[in-house]
């Protein structure tokens, strides 16, 4: 399996939720950063970030855009949308009540892949925005001439 493909079977198995599968791309010692959550060791934590969200929007929808691969990098962006119909769990503990709200949130992903499995994964997205999208901050003003 070459990397891209690796990176697009990661993205199927969020989708189908097979999170048993996951062990199969991912090193065991894989490191993941994500933004509000900082950095993760193995793939279990990793998991357990993904099902926050799958808990909060059970309608979650990626849809990748972009895929790219340099040697052992990949960097992945698309959109990740759905209804924030379940709590969320935020990283001090606390939870975000379901807003019923739609949520559009662009992302980009960067994987580094040694041996068949990868052993890094980055994850950008704008958490003020997800944050505005749920209606926690207000929306902010825009500047008139």
């Amino acid at each position: 399996m070459g990397n891209r493909s690796i990176v697009e079977q990661h993205y199927q198995d969020i989708r189908d939720k097979a999170w048993d599968r996951m062990g199969e791309i991912f090193s065991s010692g894989v490191i993941t950063e994500l933004p509000g959550a900082g950095t993760m060791r193995g793939i279990q934590p990793f998991i357990e970030w993904n099902k926050v969200f799958e808990r909060a929007v059970p309608d979650e929808h990626l849809e990748v855009r972009t895929i790219v691969e340099q040697g052992n990098i990949v960097i992945a962006e698309g959109v990740y949308s759905g209804t924030h119909t379940g709590p969320l769990a935020t990283p001090d503990g606390t939870e975000i009540p379901a807003t019923g709200k739609r949520i559009s949130i662009p992302y980009a992903d960067v994987f580094e892949v040694e041996n068949g499995k990868v052993v890094s994964h980055r994850l950008y997205f704008d958490q003020m925005t997800l944050m505005t999208q749920l209606g926690v901050v207000p929306v902010p003003a825009t500047a008139t001439a």
